[in-house]
């Protein structure tokens, strides 16, 4: 059977739209599926890119809560270290001074006063350890006066006894120098740590802060005080023309004392001068020291002179390679740092010395203003106790 060839061609063009549809239909399935593809790539890019977000943010968490942590451990150490340091005694954190004093049972008042000043003077930074060598008969009563003066200042003090036996018991003394003016002679030993210390009678008075005193350049010196009146006194010790101390104010370096062994040299002169040793104690340190001690700046442990004339009188006896500058010494006598009330003295002459107010005024600062006034009564004269009934 023959087809017309209109309908072969008619089947051909049909079977040919057929593939054309075919192959648009396929493209059009493709191009949805690769848009699919692309919006399923694009879609996990993004899920990545949160999942990467969410990393991100977990481990900065992580890491936020780690310094966290570190810093309250920080804060922990640090408030252990302030706690620590709350409980750490007062004086380790103050600039400590050792100072010291010596004396019996008849000279407390006046070493109270010299105390209470001490004290009442110290810079905020200041820790005093008061060293007070005493001898057996010291009694409890007078302890207990003495501490009075820590008692007052906890911050800046501390009131240390040393009981010194029957040391240098059998040198020579009278009535206005006694044993305990030796005892200086023993610091060195007696305080094994402590390298420098300042040494003050009780007949004085502190009116500033002694850091600057303990801190001064001595030159390789032992000791250092104020110069003497009587530099006569040493040449029957083969002495002259040298440099003599008054050893009631003295800055003492105590480690130079025991590296030269100065102990068997003090005890082997006083061994050799009993009956001679007129002087006690300030006899045996110049002779002892001389070439190894130096003069200290006036202020520190000038004496109450009557007035001014007395005062250059006593630095004109000085040999002029020693005298001290004139403008110097009159700055000292009218503004000390510590003053030495070698004579007059406020509760003995009655003549009155300069800043005789002062130390009665430390007298009563120290709470036991009538017991000076009342128990010793020798040493006060009428113009005080005239003063005293004024002011009542």
């Amino acid at each position: 059977m023959r087809y017309p060839p209109y309908f072969i061609s008619l089947v051909f063009i049909s079977g040919f739209i057929g593939i054309i549809i075919s192959f648009l239909n396929n493209d059009i399935i493709l191009e949805s599926s690769n848009n699919n593809i692309i919006q399923n790539n694009n879609e996990y890019s993004r899920n990545n890119e949160i999942l990467k977000k969410i990393k991100e943010k977990e481990d900065l968490k992580k890491e936020i809560e780690k310094r966290k942590n570190s810093i309250e451990q920080q804060i922990k150490q640090i408030e252990t270290e302030i706690n620590n340091y709350d409980n750490i005694k007062t004086e380790d954190k103050k600039n400590i001074i050792s100072c010291a004093y010596a004396l019996d049972n008849k000279y407390v008042y006046p070493t109270l006063v010299s105390m209470t000043s001490l004290t009442e003077n110290a810079g905020k930074n200041t820790f005093y350890n008061i060293y007070t060598m005493i001898n057996p008969e010291f009694t409890e009563e007078n302890k207990n006066i003495l501490k009075s003066v820590e008692n007052k200042h906890p911050n800046n003090c501390k009131v240390i006894f040393i009981d010194m036996g029957n040391k240098y018991k059998n040198v020579d003394s009278n009535l206005r120098i006694t044993t305990p003016a030796y005892y200086k002679l023993e610091l060195h030993n007696l305080l094994p740590d402590v390298n420098r210390i300042i040494w003050m009678d009780g007949d004085t008075a502190v009116f500033e802060d002694l850091t600057e005193l303990i801190n001064l350049n001595m030159k390789g010196n032992y000791i250092m005080g104020f110069l003497d009146s009587l530099p006569k006194a040493m040449t029957k010790f083969g002495i002259k023309d040298a440099t003599v101390l008054c050893t009631g104010v003295l800055l003492m370096d105590l480690d130079a004392l025991r590296k030269n062994k100065i102990s068997e040299k003090f005890n082997k002169f006083i061994d050799e001068n009993i009956g001679n040793i007129t002087q006690h104690d300030q006899t045996v340190i110049n002779a002892v020291c001389q070439g190894k001690i130096a003069p200290l700046p006036p202020k520190y442990g000038i004496w109450s002179f009557e007035d001014e004339n007395e005062a250059l009188k006593h630095n004109n006896r000085q040999k002029p390679w020693l005298k001290y500058n004139k403008e110097e010494f009159l700055e000292a006598y009218y503004h000390p740092v510590i003053l030495h009330y070698s004579w007059p003295k406020p509760f003995w002459h009655r003549q009155k010395p300069i800043f005789d107010k002062e130390w009665w005024n430390y007298a009563k600062i120290s709470g036991y203003y009538d017991d000076i006034y009342n128990k010793s009564p020798k040493y006060i004269h009428e113009s005080l106790i005239n003063e005293k009934n004024e002011d009542n």
